[in-house]
């Protein structure tokens, strides 16, 4: 059998293997992802709390049993109350988005229609008249979808609101079942993690030499160390924010520090450019204090960011700043707002399969079969 036959075999079994991987993704992982999600999330939690089990039982002397529990409480009375938390915030803040959620709106598409007067009348006084003219027409056509955009949420605002809290409060009895399941699984992976961890790739059960293993321990600490670090960020822009915001007495601070805190997830955008646009109005509006005040907020953020990125991050999540922008836009394209987040995530682990030579041999087969066909063409 020639070379160029057992490359060509090699590409569709390849192919296969991808199409397999595909349904795989699309129909079973959901599934598995439905019935067993409360152990697949104790997995990488147990691992992060081994560092404090191991120190129970060396420094204070405990037995493996107790040794896991008490990490596991101590979670659980933490993430317990950093929901009860969330709960009043949101409680709080629901009666002022219900009340003034038509306020809040009108509110806005004033403020844009007063900044955008301002502009114009500037445009009038020192641009062309035709172009001035066009700017006037686009900025109507513009306010005009606007406003029909903001008519429309504060619409609809109150009826989310409300069937929010319903649907949250319909999905409490199955939430604390949930909890339940996953704090007894994280128990019990917690103190049996060094057996389950051999099995796990890089465990001493599986080959260390592993292409595949190696590819899977440097994607999964990229992948981690990714979601830590934005999740990381985008807490701190949310706290900050919301006292800076409070302090200075601006309008609805607590719901702008939670918006720009959700927008600092997204890689290349962050907090900066909502509040620098927020900036730009105040400016426009006349309003130059409240426009530096965001400015050196959003200064303020990005200096705390640079500053405290490298400690967080102490290994490079593997792609640059195109690759990521590439990975956003995809990811958009396919999965909208989530996708635009995950893109990024999904694309650093393309990347590393590459950097990791998981296509090497693929890539070699199709050289060999690309070659073959230019010599049968002359």
């Amino acid at each position: 059998m020639s070379e160029e036959r057992k490359a060509a075999e090699r590409l569709l079994l390849r192919m296969l293997g991808v199409a397999a991987a595909f349904a795989v993704v699309r129909w079973v992982l959901p599934e598995v992802w439905d019935k067993l999600s409360p152990f697949i999330i104790a997995v990488p939690i147990a691992a992060a709390l081994q560092p404090v089990i191991r120190f129970l039982q060396k420094r204070i002397k405990l037995k493996r049993s107790p040794a896991s529990l008490i990490p596991v409480l101590l979670l659980l009375f933490l993430f317990l109350g950093l929901i009860i938390w969330l709960l009043v915030f949101a409680i709080e803040q629901a009666p002022k988005v219900i009340n003034n959620s038509g306020d809040m709106v009108t509110e806005t598409i004033n403020t844009i229609r007063q900044a955008f007067s301002n502009l114009l009348t500037h445009v009038r006084e020192n641009a062309d008249p035709g172009v001035a003219a066009w700017v006037e027409d686009s900025t109507r056509s513009l306010l005009t979808k606007i406003t029909d955009w903001g008519t429309g949420v504060a619409g609809n605002a109150a009826k989310y609101v409300v069937d929010s809290t319903v649907g949250l409060a319909t999905a409490m009895p199955y939430s604390i079942i949930y909890i339940s399941f996953l704090t007894i699984g994280l128990y019990f992976i917690a103190k049996n993690y060094d057996e389950i961890r051999s099995y796990l790739p890089g465990g001493k059960r599986r080959k260390q030499d592993s292409r595949t293993t190696q590819l899977t321990n440097s994607t999964l600490k990229s992948l981690f160390g990714y979601l830590r670090v934005q999740g990381t960020f985008g807490l701190i822009v949310w706290i900050v924010s919301w006292i800076y915001l409070t302090i200075f007495g601006f309008s609805y601070a607590g719901i702008t520090a939670l918006f720009c805190g959700v927008m600092e997830l997204v890689p290349m955008i962050g907090s900066g450019v909502p509040y620098i646009v927020m900036s730009i109005f105040q400016f426009l509006l006349g309003n130059a204090q409240a426009g530096v005040l965001l400015l050196v907020l959003t200064l303020g953020l990005q200096l705390l960011r640079r500053v405290l990125e490298p400690k967080l991050m102490s290994d490079s999540i593997g792609i640059t700043p195109l690759e990521s922008l590439v990975g956003m836009f995809v990811g958009m394209r396919f999965g909208g707002i989530l996708g635009l987040i995950g893109g990024p995530v999904l694309m650093s682990v393309l990347v590393g399969a590459f950097k990791g030579g998981l296509f090497a041999a693929t890539a070699r087969d199709f050289h060999l079969i690309t070659v073959w066909f230019k010599n049968r063409l002359k």
